[in-house]
């Protein structure tokens, strides 16, 4: 894998905080009351029910809370995160979208719709909802980061540059965003640029191994072969066993251009070994090999 962009375009998985709840029972209405206690008792055991991992009770106790009290906004937002984790997105975000209606100044509910119409790949209805988190709270890391995800699907790279440079203004050292403001000029032709960024942010957080997987690609997209070789290394040594072998590749690569054969062929076969049984990978690495005379 050689596309430094699928390093940073996932999505970032919100929890969401539970969100306080208050009830206003109309005076001297005793069934009223009775129905907004019942409410309160039931919005209680979702969360205690979703702290716990049991997703299907979770939702039934916020359904009740609901069904008690229709503008319970917290039991909703609890319903919204349970359908969220189920991947049940459609009916997550409705219930994010009611909070919203309930409740237009909740922070956490802008982040979460955004942050679900992103796996939807409904991104320009993301973007709208992620303006509108940020500005409520700048220093909302996931947010800001979705945000510059969705811009990019939408290749507007210009515009999620302009985004994670606001987002380091307001947390300077988040190093994900850092990362992805990196990838964004990458992405725009202005390598050197990310290059300077990649580094700024390899000084404050010497072990993320995106940040080097990163700048290895920015070194090698400017044929910079012994400075990606390097980085490669670094990234290989926090990531031993990586879920996409792909980046060995390109360190195998990188070390044919530098002339560091046997070094090539040794990754070469470890990348081989990693991707057996996926024949375009093993192909193109037994071509490689066949290259250096030593399959």
């Amino acid at each position: 894998m050689s596309k430094g962009a699928r390093w940073a375009l996932l999505l970032i998985a919100l929890s969401g905080p539970v969100v306080s709840s208050t009830f206003d029972a109309a005076p001297g209405a005793a069934q009223d009351r009775a129905a907004g206690e019942q409410a309160e008792a039931a919005y209680r055991l979702a969360v205690a029910h979703r702290r716990a991992g049991n997703w299907e009770e979770a939702a039934a106790a916020a359904e009740e809370a609901i069904r008690l009290r229709p503008t319970h906004a917290a039991a909703h937002f609890t319903l919204g995160a349970v359908r969220r984790q189920q991947n049940r997105l459609d009916d997550s975000l409705a219930s994010f979208r009611r909070v919203v209606e309930l409740e237009p100044n909740s922070q956490e509910a802008h982040a979460m719709m955004g942050a679900v119409l992103g796996r939807l790949n409904r991104c320009e209805e993301a973007v709208t909802s992620l303006r509108r988190a940020v500005e409520i709270n700048g220093q909302d890391a996931a947010s800001w980061g979705n945000l510059g995800a969705c811009l990019r699907r939408l290749r507007r790279v210009d515009e999620a540059i302009h985004a994670y440079e606001l987002a380091l203004v307001q947390i300077p050292d988040e190093p994900d965003i850092l990362n992805n403001y990196a990838v964004a000029l990458r992405q725009a032709g202005r390598p050197e640029e990310a290059i300077a960024a990649l580094e700024g942010a390899q000084a404050r957080h010497p072990d993320s191994p995106d940040v080097h997987l990163n700048l290895a690609i920015a070194y090698r997209s400017i044929q910079r072969y012994p400075d990606a070789a390097r980085e490669y290394e670094a990234w290989y040594r926090l990531v031993p066993a990586p879920s996409d072998p792909g980046p060995l590749f390109d360190l195998g690569f990188c070390y044919e251009q530098t002339n560091r054969r046997e070094d090539a062929v040794r990754i070469y076969r470890i990348y081989r070994g990693l991707v057996r049984g996926r024949q375009a990978d093993t192909d193109r690495v037994s071509e490689r090999l066949q290259g250096l005379n030593a399959q």
